[in-house]
């Protein structure tokens, strides 16, 4: 995160996320619209976790259009500024296509690279598939896709701290 985030967006972020996963008054219309409120202010404020945070919670619980393609824009704000998970959400939406941005096997490509090369399990298995397969414009690479399973295994057992065995 950047050293230019003041202390105030910092807090604001901080009571949004408290809140958005603590149980209290869960089904409040009115805790909803404070906790997307904070959320939407300390991403418009610069904060990269809300950035992702929100523009996620807008593509994916969004009700209309707009808010889903609003949630587009902070995500791939998030993905430029290296958050993982956004880059590999844009690699999603650049395969598949998603309003003002339209299906781009070469974007997609690039957004899953960007969040497998820092070790996020999903994005390795996609360019693992897709070299094994050869989709999303890629020839078929036998070497490519081992590369990608061995980075899949690795990031995997990062995660969780133990070794696993997985038949990808």
């Amino acid at each position: 995160m950047s050293e230019q985030i003041g202390v105030m967006t910092r807090l604001k972020f901080l009571l949004a996320e408290k809140m958005f996963h603590s149980s209290v008054l869960r089904h409040s219309k009115l805790r909803h619209q404070w906790v997307m409120r904070l959320f939407k202010e300390s991403a418009n404020e610069g904060h990269l976790k809300a950035l992702s945070i929100y523009g996620h919670l807008l593509y994916f619980r969004g009700i209309s259009p707009l808010d889903k393609g609003q949630g587009v824009n902070y995500l791939l704000d998030a993905a430029r500024q290296g958050d993982v998970k956004a880059q590999y959400q844009m690699g999603c939406i650049y395969e598949k296509g998603y309003g003002h941005l339209t299906r781009n096997s070469e974007n997609a490509v690039r957004w899953f690279v960007r969040a497998a090369e820092q070790g996020h399990p999903l994005a390795c298995r996609r360019m693992a598939k897709a070299c094994n397969e050869g989709e999303l414009g890629l020839a078929v690479n036998p070497d490519q896709c081992q590369y990608w399973e061995q980075k899949t295994r690795r990031s995997l057992e990062q995660a969780n701290g133990m070794n696993l065995s997985l038949n990808l």
